[in-house]
């Protein structure tokens, strides 16, 4: 007679948790036959989510958006059995893997029972993270690096000297005077500070309402430049915290949408990355209105967004002139987000 599953423990882990996409990992399985009588037969199937790659899978054809992993086992009294194995997910996210279906039959298959077991793993894929030089904005003469140099470090009390126009330059920093007299255009370069505090503010609200369209590529683009623009600020030892009016993926439910500015947090800015749904929370404008209250002026606010309306035009405008400095990253498809008086907008398309 059947002892069931008393005495049989299934444990399941990971060698990694935190992995960017397409970075290998093992899913260890470990049984344990507590028994003095041997296992003749023990199959586990597993669920697991879109996106999981792993050997002997097999997609459930009434859910596309599931995939089953079944192992066998024949297991002696009193033994342990650990397997693993390699798997690997190729896109940013949380991926959770919930169940285990346990069957327990003998070798004439004259019995067979079933058992679900709830067993949450959950597995971090971070952004991918691309040096800042070799992010393209508008053109191949404005990369990431120049970017932050110019909206971050340039102090306009401190000018080191002069140097020639490059495509890409404000043209409020041409010196005019020295360019008339030299025969071409020259600005003012500036002394680099580190006081300054940056913020990186995606927005994932595609279209009014904030809950009726999602454009996955355009948010894409920002949590992966809002990552490797962070981690380029923070090498530079500038204080870098991220916000964001998304839901967080957490399977507690109560992840943070905001991380105040460190000097040594990309750890945990490449977790926030990783949690930012695609569905937002909340309506952008409200979301400034409401976290706009706490901006101050030591700190640049970098907002990446594939869409504005009046209602955020509004609010900006609003934070600008209580002096909120405020610059903006389209992620548009086609770089159509308005122009907005005094506040600096580029555009990025994808490449790097």
């Amino acid at each position: 007679m059947s002892m069931g599953f008393k005495d049989i423990e299934v444990i399941r882990s990971l060698d990694k948790a935190r992995i960017f996409p397409g970075e290998q990992f093992n899913v260890i399985t470990k049984i344990e036959n507590k028994r003095r009588w041997p296992i003749a037969f023990l199959n586990i199937k597993e669920q697991y989510p879109e996106g999981f790659e792993r050997m002997q899978s097999s997609p459930d054809f009434r859910n596309p958006n599931v995939t089953y992993y079944t192992s066998s086992y024949s297991i002696l009294g009193h033994e342990r059995v650990k397997r693993y194995y390699n798997s690997t997910i190729d896109k940013r996210g949380v991926y959770y893997l919930k169940y285990l279906t346990l069957s327990l039959g003998d070798l004439f298959g004259i019995f067979n029972i079933e058992e679900e077991q709830e067993d949450l793993l959950e597995v971090i894929v971070y952004p991918k993270v691309v040096d800042a030089s070799q992010i393209e904005f508008e053109n191949k003469s404005i990369q990431g690096d120049s970017v932050v140099r110019r909206w971050i470090f340039s102090d306009p009390v401190y000018v080191r000297g002069l140097r020639e126009y490059v495509r890409g330059d404000r043209m409020k920093d041409i010196h005019w005077n020295s360019s008339l007299r030299m025969n071409k255009l020259v600005v003012k370069e500036y002394e680099y500070t580190s006081e300054r505090q940056v913020v990186f503010i995606a927005n994932v609200q595609c279209a009014k309402p904030y809950w009726s369209a999602i454009d996955g590529e355009a948010i894409e683009k920002a949590v992966k430049i809002v990552a490797s623009l962070s981690n380029f600020t923070i090498e530079q030892g500038i204080p870098t915290g991220v916000m964001t009016n998304a839901n967080m993926i957490s399977s507690s439910g109560n992840f943070s949408n905001e991380l105040l500015p460190g000097i040594n947090n990309f750890k945990e800015i490449l977790e926030f990355c990783a949690r930012i749904d695609k569905l937002p929370k909340v309506d952008f404008s409200e979301f400034l209105r409401e976290k706009g209250s706490y901006f101050n002026s030591n700190s640049i606010y970098i907002i990446l967004t594939p869409y504005m309306n009046d209602e955020i035009i509004s609010e900006m405008i609003k934070l600008k002139r209580y002096g909120i400095i405020m610059k903006v990253i389209d992620v548009s498809e086609k770089g159509s987000l308005p122009e907005l008086n005094h506040i600096e907008k580029i555009y990025y398309g994808g490449k790097g």
